[in-house]
């Protein structure tokens, strides 16, 4: 119906102004802290005026936490079942995000977990991974352990170090390598996955 393709057509504009605006802060943001980014340097990147940034965002901080919360939601859907089978010692090549993902978020990832990142990004993906731990935990009905949040705390900053590390370095790694060794050492820790290196050779 005509109706329905013009509001596909609107549908697809809005995104791909949404997209500018969220690339041209994101190039900004790798270069400096946000609070000396102004909305007048984003939109002349972006090439659209200051108006058009507001029909969208209320401020360079609702831009950044929004992009934030639908990163994290796309990115928990992709792996939510990535913890279930690591901790199953099965395989987990199958539940990885492909390389695409990382590709067309590489640029956010980078900016958000870099140097003048915010710390509060990675606050949140710790909160979630200690929750499906936990909800994990109860479901396969694991005893209980001691200082478990210090557990926790470990696996998840691991994880999040080792895909930091990943994007900063050109993601050189294959996503396949990579998930294989993060769920090595998170079973048998570092000093055990170096000893199996080592012995394997």
């Amino acid at each position: 119906m005509p109706g329905g393709k013009a509001m596909g057509r609107e549908s697809q504009r809005v995104a791909e102004t949404k997209e500018r605006i969220r690339d041209a802060f994101f190039e900004l943001y790798a270069e400096k802290k946000i609070e000396r980014i102004s909305i007048k340097e984003i939109t002349e990147k972006a090439g659209l005026n200051r108006g058009t940034f507001y029909v969208y965002y209320k401020d360079i901080y609702d831009l950044l936490e929004r992009t934030e919360d639908e990163l994290i939601e796309e990115l928990m859907e992709k792996v939510k079942g990535i913890v279930t089978m690591i901790l199953r010692d099965a395989d987990i090549i199958p539940f990885l995000p492909s390389v695409e993902f990382y590709q067309k978020y590489s640029k956010i990832l980078r900016s958000l977990l870099g140097p003048s990142g915010d710390p509060r990004f990675v606050h949140k993906i710790k909160k979630i991974i200690k929750i499906t731990l936990g909800e994990l935990f109860r479901k396969e009905n694991m005893p209980e352990v001691r200082n478990l949040e210090y557990i926790m705390e470990y696996i998840s900053s691991a994880q999040i170090g080792m895909i930091t590390y990943w994007l900063q370095n050109d993601m050189a790694l294959p996503v396949k390598e990579l998930g294989e060794m993060i769920k090595q050492i998170t079973l048998h820790g570092p000093v055990g996955y170096l000893k199996m290196q080592t012995e394997s050779r």
